[in-house]
Parts: structure tokens; C-alpha cells; sequence
């Protein structure tokens, strides 16, 4: 028999049609793929199969003819016969949701999730119609709040694990778990100690039920009254793909997308939660303008006429800060007005807590796929988990998988420290000095910048062995200095010249906002790659000044 090679596509028969299958693919989503349905709860394309709710039993063809088998946990093979529809899988979904449904409460018009729920669904589907359960169901204080945000009706629960799984695999964050046994088994918390996780709403949309719903949203709407519109996360630059719902002209949540080169369908509490910031009392409602030392509501009309006026008076003291949360668009309107009419080039739209501009974008850049799929990813930014949350939640899962080998070069731990292969943790302000140890081809005895020799031997070698490298940079905190973090990144990227750059800023549309001009010294699409390396050996002092950039100020 031939040898299948890698990649190759298999061919399995889902009742009675010939597909084609990806090696290692369960038949759940091989048959999808197809266009075959096959009901469950437990199974999420985002996790591991655990094969605990058995909804998806299918008959698979075996040695000894067809056997129910769960299809969330039978890998494919070639020439494998699936039947999703015979009498003995009609039979085994219905003895699975009139089992599910014992002591399920049947309160659908009161459950926020009432209309998008799959238990529902596939009750209607596939379920018996009728429940021979005459006894008391099981009851539990509904609901209790496993943290200010998820709410825990555990009577609801259907025991899918999703949301413990949730926590553990994806989010590293074991908080939630099954405690009880028998018809006592319940999830719920660690006695006195919350759900307390960044990613905690997520664990609302996967469940399949509704016995986790979001506290803001509880009791706002049916879906079938929501407006939806898909859009972009600005909590943070990762630019989270979510879909907004609205209903009565008023947000009231945010879902996650499934976007495969971005954030998987996963966002960060600061994200998903973020729309209630949109009708707080606090946001301007109207232009005001000062008069009489107090700020007084006015017409947009006096208010443009006001700030005209203020700007004449100014003369050439004008600084303009852009918010980085704008579009490419605005940015480019707002950095055109500065320098173009204004005359100004005192903008900004980092508010300090970035890298010069010149780094940014002279560096070759990276994407979040091509860092979770390169070899080695070295960590010269700040804490993922507290400031890009879904990128860290990628590069968590490619290290715990094995994919990539990871270099953290921070000057205190962070939430990715416990997956590092290798710990360069310097002293403040002397990320330079270790970036330049790993460069040259002698290590000091001593180490650098606070990091033993070591550490720093064990991490070139890493990186001299690695296929592909990427580095993830950025300031640690506003109190690292970004002259530090731009000297290390770029003794990096001269002693790697086919490593790529993916830099850690914290705040929405930064990258937009640089591209379009809008910082000191930059027009739109004006720094090229080798300007930014020009830039770099100029800061060493390796080369004369790089034509038309001055970084005498900003490394002084």
C-alpha cells in the first residue's frame, strides 16, 4: 500500500456522499465541511474533544459492521463509512436530550438565552417530542455570581465541560471547574475565590444553555429583536473581530467573531463589556464651550467658531494629540490639518506610552499568525495577559502545543513566564545591553544587564537553531524607558536580519494612526524599511546621521 503523504486529502462516505478530509480531522468537522450536520454540545472547534455529552453519536463502519461512535471523538480514515441518519442514531439523540432534559428547567421564556439556544434547537431537531420524567427536578438559588460579570445558574448546566475547558486549555486560567458527584455534580467556583479571568465572558457565548449569562446583558432583549453589525475591538491594538448588537438604538453586547488570523472568536472582558461605556453619563453629548470660567453647552456652529479662534490666537504654538482609536481616515484628516494647514509638527497619537514612530514602522513587521507559526518568538514586550489579551491567548496556545520555542526578555514576570522556554529577566532600562550579549558571538562570564551567562547562552543557541523568528516588542511599563526597547530592537534586528517585528502597542489603531503621519517627523508611507534600518545604525553610531531623520533627540 502507498505511503500517504502529509497533507494529503482522505476520502470517507457520509451517508452515502464521498467527501474529502483533513488527516488528523474528526468526522464532526469533516462531515460539516460536507455539509453534514451532526448535533452537539460538548464539541467546540477551538478545544480538544472530550466526547462527554455523546450527542453526536454516529454509526461508523468497522470490523464487525456499524457501531454507535461519538463523531466529536473518532479521528477519520481512509475509506471510513459514516451514517448520520439511520433509526440507531435517531434513537440515541433522543434518549441524549430526554436524559439532558430530566432535570433541565423548562423556563425557555425567561433564560436569556432563549432563542439562540442549541439545546433548543436540536430539542425541536432531533429531540423525542416527550419526557417520561414525572419525578422533582433538582433545584440550586439561582443565580449566583461567579464574578461581577457571569452570572451561574447551575440548575441550567447540561455538564458539557465547555466552560471548564474554556478556562484550562485556552484561557490558563483553571477558576471554574465540576465539583460534586453523581446527580450532585455541578460546576461552580473555588470556595471564596471568583471567576477571576480576563476572558471570563467567553465561557457565556460557548455555553451551549444559558446557565452562564452576562450580567449586563441579563433580561436587555431577545435575539430576534437585536441589530447586528460587525466590526473591530478598540480596547486594544490585537483588533479583535466582534459582531455589535443593539437593540432600540442602544448597544447592549458584543459577541466574538471567528476570525482565523486574529482572535479565534475569543475577546477580552476589557472588550466584550467595553459598549457600556458608550451611553455613560459621563461621555460629551454636545459641544461645550467656556465662557465665564465655566464650560456651557453651545451650537456646533459657536463652538467651531470658538476653536478657530483659539487656534488664530496660537499662532505656531499648536500641539495636536490624535486618538489612536480613529480610523485610518480620520487619522490621515487630522495629520493632513496639523501639517498641511496648521503648519505644525507637534503630533502625536501614542500619548507616550509606545515606541518612536521611526521604529515601528522601519521594523519588518510580523502578523499574529506568523508569530504563533514561527520557530522562535522572542518576548520584548510588556505582560500580553494584562495589555493584548487575545494575542496573548494565540502564542499561549502555539506554546503550549510545542509549536514555537519562547524567549521572554522582560524585567519581571508575566503571564506567559510559566510557558518560557527561556527567562532573560534584566534589570530596568538594560534591555539593550542583553539584546547586544545575545548578539555577539562571546557571552560575558558575568551575564548582562542582570541576566546570568548562562540564560543568555541558552537562548542563542535557541535562536541560532530556529527556522523563523519573530519579536514581539514593546515598553514593559511607562516607566521602561523607549529608548531602551528601540536600541535592543534593533541590535536584534541586525544581528537577525530575517527576523520579523510584531510590536506590542497597547492602544487601538496605533499602527493606522502612524502610517497616516500622524507623529513628528513622519508623512504618510514616508518611512521605508531601509530608512528604519538607516535609523537604526544611526543610533548605534555605526553610520552618519540617516537622512532626513533626527534621533539624536530621541536617543540623547
Amino acid at each position: 500500500m502507498r505511503a500517504r503523504l502529509a497533507g494529503e486529502p482522505i476520502k470517507i462516505t457520509v451517508d452515502g456522499k464521498v467527501i474529502e478530509a483533513k488527516q488528523g480531522e474528526m468526522i464532526i468537522a469533516a462531515a460539516e465541511r460536507g455539509g453534514t450536520y451532526i448535533p452537539r454540545f460538548c464539541w467546540h472547534p477551538r478545544m480538544r474533544p472530550v466526547g462527554m455529552c455523546r450527542m453526536c453519536l454516529v454509526e461508523v463502519k468497522g470490523p464487525r459492521g456499524f457501531a454507535l461512535m461519538p463523531a466529536c471523538f473518532v479521528p477519520v480514515a481512509d475509506g471510513q463509512e459514516v451514517v448520520t441518519d439511520s433509526p440507531k442514531v435517531k434513537k440515541a439523540q433522543d434518549g441524549v436530550l430526554e436524559f439532558l432534559l430530566i432535570n433541565h428547567p423548562l423556563d425557555c421564556p425567561v433564560c436569556d438565552r432563549g432563542g439562540e439556544c442549541p439545546l433548543q434547537d436540536q430539542t425541536f431537531a432531533f429531540g423525542p417530542g416527550e419526557s417520561r420524567f414525572v419525578e422533582e427536578k433538582r433545584h440550586w438559588a439561582k443565580p449566583i455570581p461567579i464574578n461581577p460579570l457571569v452570572a451561574l445558574d447551575r440548575e441550567r448546566c447540561i455538564q458539557c465541560s465547555r466552560c471548564t475547558r474554556f478556562a484550562d486549555e485556552v484561557a490558563g486560567d483553571a477558576m471554574i471547574d465540576f465539583i460534586g458527584r453523581a446527580d450532585a455534580t455541578e460546576v461552580n467556583t473555588f470556595p471564596d475565590r471568583p471567576f477571576d479571568s480576563n476572558f471570563s465572558g467567553n465561557v457565556v457565548q460557548i455555553c451551549p444553555v444559558g446557565a452562564l449569562t452576562a450580567t449586563p446583558y441579563r433580561f436587555k432583549a431577545r435575539p430576534w429583536d437585536l441589530d447586528v453589525v460587525e466590526s473591530t475591538c478598540t480596547a486594544c491594538a490585537v483588533g479583535c473581530r466582534m459582531a455589535l448588537q443593539s437593540s432600540s438604538n442602544r448597544l447592549i453586547r458584543h459577541l466574538g467573531v471567528d476570525s482565523d488570523p486574529v482572535n479565534h472568536g475569543w475577546l477580552c472582558d476589557k472588550g466584550r463589556f467595553a459598549y457600556e461605556q458608550t451611553d455613560s453619563p459621563d461621555r460629551l453629548r454636545t459641544p461645550l464651550v467656556r465662557k465665564g470660567g465655566q464650560l456651557v453647552e453651545a451650537s456646533w456652529n459657536e463652538a467651531m467658531i470658538a476653536a478657530a479662534e483659539g487656534l488664530h490666537r496660537a499662532g505656531n504654538s499648536i500641539a495636536m494629540l490624535g486618538g489612536s482609536r480613529l480610523a485610518n481616515e480620520d487619522a490621515y484628516a487630522w495629520a493632513k490639518l496639523a501639517k498641511g494647514v496648521l503648519r505644525t509638527d507637534n503630533v502625536d497619537c501614542q500619548m507616550g506610552d509606545g515606541l518612536p514612530a521611526e521604529l515601528v514602522l522601519g521594523l519588518p513587521r510580523a502578523t499574529i499568525d506568523e508569530a504563533c507559526a514561527a520557530s522562535a518568538v522572542v518576548l520584548l514586550a510588556p505582560d500580553l495577559k494584562e495589555d493584548l489579551p487575545v494575542f496573548y491567548l494565540r502564542l499561549r496556545e502555539a506554546a503550549v502545543d510545542g509549536k514555537l520555542t519562547l524567549i521572554e526578555m522582560t524585567p519581571h514576570g508575566t503571564g506567559l513566564s510559566k510557558h518560557a522556554d527561556v527567562r532573560l529577566q534584566y534589570r530596568p532600562g538594560e534591555a539593550a545591553a542583553v539584546a547586544r550579549a545575545l548578539a555577539a558571538e562571546r557571552v560575558p562570564e558575568e551575564g548582562a544587564g542582570g541576566v546570568t551567562a548562562a540564560a543568555i547562552g541558552a537562548a542563542a543557541e535557541v535562536l541560532g537553531a530556529a527556522e523563523s523568528v519573530v519579536v514581539v516588542v514593546g515598553r514593559a511599563s511607562l516607566s521602561e524607558s523607549a529608548e531602551s526597547i528601540a536600541d535592543a530592537a534593533g541590535v536584534l534586528s541586525a544581528a537577525m536580519p530575517d527576523a520579523r517585528f510584531l510590536s506590542a502597542l497597547r492602544r487601538g489603531n496605533v499602527h493606522g494612526a502612524l502610517d497616516m503621519g500622524l507623529a513628528p517627523g513622519i508623512l504618510p508611507g514616508r518611512v521605508s524599511l531601509d530608512e528604519g534600518r538607516e535609523w537604526f545604525a544611526k543610533a548605534w553610531g555605526q553610520v552618519p546621521a540617516a537622512r532626513g531623520l533626527d534621533a539624536a533627540g530621541i536617543l540623547a
